[in-house]
């Protein structure tokens, strides 16, 4: 008698589909989330003179909130409150022309660095046609770099053009950098 009260009463069953609901939507928004993310492994840091290659990208700024994206170096570094954040610079990816498939030699595997202020937080990121794909957040080392070894056939990246951003933040600023090349995909 009780479990047939509690099914027919509106109360508890709309109470039941709105968890189920809520449930449901969080499922598909960490999906969602993830799969944005390109999976990557984190390399032994680069070597302290990572200005090679470095002299492609173009800086822009921007004062905002710092990005909310957790990072994956668990490693702390300290740095001044005050300090101002350096626009990001490096070898964004180390190869403009991969291919999906590895065809005509040319492989598919990337290795992406990121230099700024020691501490901050830097991602990469490669939008086209409204898609963007992103190298997970990772904070930097005491030399200010982190990097990411990943590939392009796992990343979820499509045939063409993509414009890869190389975005820095600490202590609520948060600075951006345009690689001036862009990552052609091929087939």
């Amino acid at each position: 008698m009780i479990k047939r009260g509690l099914i027919k009463n509106p109360i508890y069953l709309s109470a039941a589909i709105v968890l189920v609901a809520i449930v449901a939507l969080g499922l598909f928004l960490r999906f969602h989330k993830n799969k944005d993310i390109i999976p990557s492994t984190n390399p032994t840091p680069p070597a302290a003179d990572s200005n090679s290659g470095a002299v492609n990208q173009q800086p822009s700024s921007s004062s905002g909130p710092a990005s909310s994206n957790s990072d994956k170096n668990p490693a702390s570094v300290a740095t001044p409150s005050g300090t101002d954040l350096a626009a990001p610079y490096g070898t964004f990816v180390s190869d403009h022309h991969p291919s999906l498939s590895g065809a005509n030699n040319t492989p598919s595997s990337e290795l992406s660095t990121c230099t700024t202020t020691p501490g901050a937080s830097c991602y990469i990121t490669f939008a086209k046609d409204g898609v963007t794909k992103k190298l997970a957040s990772q904070t930097t080392d005491g030399s200010g770099s982190t990097s990411w070894h990943w590939d392009v056939s796992q990343a979820g990246l499509s045939e063409g053009t993509w414009e890869v951003t190389a975005v820095a933040s600490l202590g609520g600023q948060t600075k951006t950098t345009i690689d001036t090349f862009k990552l052609e995909v091929q087939p």
